[in-house]
């Protein structure tokens, strides 16, 4: 209402100025004069109203714009400050997830094999098991050395290897004709002239040991070279038996090696079970080799954990495997090895007998002509 009031006014002042400038002009002298004096006056009161109505009006204005930014930036401060929270929610939901994501690549990365322990035993033990087995193999080989170079009695010795299967390795057919009062335990009969007994199995008992040192030595020298007695070494055929039973032993050591190896990679070692993690506390070298092959192979388990590796485990999981098959590759080639020394060893007997055949003939021959 007030606002009309002070446009009516505004209106009035322009009327008064194209009337008053009417009749200043009309007028003349002294009562021109007081009519343009009046006018001046209501045009100074117009123009002093209408200037109180406009700044009234212009600040209402202001007061209205004001008030309606305040509330704007209210607003925009309100929103600004919503939009701030959801920001820095948002960073650090978004930090949150890169760190998860960054402990499990990690995780994934870096966290151990579920096997580590028990393939960090079974490495540890490989060392221990080839210095066990090699021991047990010079061991076995001196023994095989001492049959064929010192044996004062091969009528004894012969005896023994007939006493030791009635006692200990006799079976029904045995009892049967009366050579033992009973057979032995099934897993024991005959093991002493039996391959499959000493070479079908991972480890040994204590018996199967003994049965397997047996088999050895009826397949190397069973009936090895009775010793001359001392005196008669001093003396050139004395010197040349001697040679001889060197001789016999040198090519009897190669088939001696190979199957006495065989026994010590199959004689159990102490502690290397328990070393290993294994469930038996003394396991031989082969049994120990078995356990990692059939620890993944035939364990279903094995299969079940590769399929929740990661790439990192799973790389680790075939080094190890290659590791296993590159031990295994060396195992083969020392057995290689052996063989190539039972194949020249037969070669030079062979070649011997022909050549001593054709040699003494030749030596016949030259016999007569220098007659």
């Amino acid at each position: 209402m007030k606002t009309k009031n002070n446009l009516v006014a505004l209106i009035f002042i322009s009327s008064l100025f194209v009337q008053g400038s009417a009749d200043a002009c009309c007028g003349d002298g002294k009562e021109a004069a007081g009519a343009a004096i009046k006018a001046g006056d209501l045009v100074s009161q117009a123009i002093s109203s209408a200037t109180s109505a406009i700044a009234a009006v212009l600040e209402h204005l202001n007061l209205t714009i004001l008030t309606g930014f305040g509330k704007l930036y209210a607003e925009i401060e309100k929103q600004t400050a919503a939009m701030r929270t959801f920001a820095e929610g948002n960073a650090a939901v978004q930090s949150q997830m890169h760190m998860e994501r960054a402990r499990a690549e990690a995780q994934l990365r870096y966290e151990p094999s579920p096997r580590q322990c028990f393939e960090a035993a079974g490495g540890a033990g490989a060392g221990v098991a080839s210095a066990g087995a090699a021991q047990a193999l010079r061991s076995y080989n001196t023994d095989s050395a001492k049959r064929t170079l010192f044996t004062p009695n091969t009528s004894a010795a012969v005896g023994k290897l007939y006493d030791d299967h009635v006692n200990n390795y006799c079976s029904q057919q045995d009892a049967d004709l009366g050579r033992c009062s009973r057979p032995a335990d099934p897993a024991m009969q005959n093991a002493d002239v039996r391959a499959d007994a000493t070479l079908n199995t991972s480890s040994y008992t204590p018996d199967q040991i003994a049965a397997a040192q047996a088999f050895v030595t009826n397949v190397v020298n069973p009936m090895p070279t009775q010793n001359i007695p001392k005196n008669w070494e001093s003396t050139n055929q004395g010197k040349t038996f001697v040679a001889g039973q060197y001789i016999e032993q040198a090519r009897a050591s190669v088939a001696a090696n190979s199957l006495n190896a065989a026994v010590a990679e199959r004689t159990p070692i102490q502690g290397l079970g328990a070393a290993a993690m294994l469930n038996k506390a003394d396991v031989s070298r082969l049994e120990l080799m078995e356990s990692q092959v059939r620890g993944r192979f035939e364990s279903p388990a094995w299969y079940k954990m590769i399929a929740g590796l990661g790439m990192e485990n799973m790389m680790r999981e075939v080094v190890k495997i290659m590791a296993l098959q590159t031990s295994m590759d060396f195992d083969r080639y020392k057995k290689t090895e052996r063989i190539e020394a039972v194949l020249a060893t037969q070669l030079a007997i062979s070649v011997e007998q022909d050549s001593a055949v054709r040699m003494r003939e030749l030596r016949n021959a030259a016999a007569k002509a220098g007659r």
